[in-house]
């Protein structure tokens, strides 16, 4: 397994010199977008995505989603790949078998949210935590790299499963995590992939 980091401050989304390095797909979702740091985020992504699977950010990277949104490449079918993006960063996961990445920047949030969406045990570690908003975004981003690593988008209720610890059980399947940095503080940042 892989994981590449980007910081994609210096991608300025309206210099089209960036759009001879993307595939079809992502000028068509960079067009879609409207923000400004959204589309270079998009664009960081797909340029990590090249290297990642060619070694090379210039070489485009043919690549389509399936019925659940979940990224595929077509030519190299004995790779997962796996995006993500936040902020100032773009992350991309390659491994055999499946795997998630998810990173968040840890911004001001409402911590109501933790006892809709998580479960009780991972609401009430939040609670006692010293840094209550650290803890929150651990979970958030463990659970989103596992669902992304199964496949099913965000279909699934995220209390349906608990991320307390370093593997977690989907569905039969034992996930496990493991967590990275990038340069700067402030970012939570997980793969998840299938043991």
């Amino acid at each position: 397994m892989k994981v590449y980091t980007m910081n994609i401050r210096g991608i300025n989304p309206n210099d089209r010199k960036w759009y001879k390095y993307l595939s079809e797909n992502r000028i068509e979702k960079v067009n879609r977008l409207k923000q400004k740091e959204k589309k270079a985020q998009s664009i960081g992504a797909e340029l990590l995505l090249n290297y990642a699977v060619n070694g090379d950010i210039k070489t485009t990277v043919k690549w389509d989603t399936d019925e659940n949104g979940k990224l595929y490449l077509t030519e190299h079918k004995d790779k997962y790949v796996n995006l993500s993006h936040s902020k100032d960063y773009a992350v991309c996961a390659v491994h055999d078998k499946p795997i998630g990445i998810d990173i968040q920047y840890c911004r001001e949030c409402d911590m109501r949210i933790a006892e809709r969406f998580f479960t009780g045990a991972e609401a009430d570690i939040i609670r006692r935590a010293p840094v209550p908003q650290k803890t929150f975004f651990e979970i958030w981003t463990k659970k989103e790299s596992l669902v992304k690593a199964v496949g099913c988008a965000l279909t699934v209720p995220l209390s349906s499963f608990s991320v307390i610890g370093s593997t977690a059980e989907y569905d039969g399947k034992i996930y496990r995590f493991k967590e990275y940095s990038v340069r700067e503080s402030g970012y939570k940042l997980y793969s998840c992939f299938l043991v």
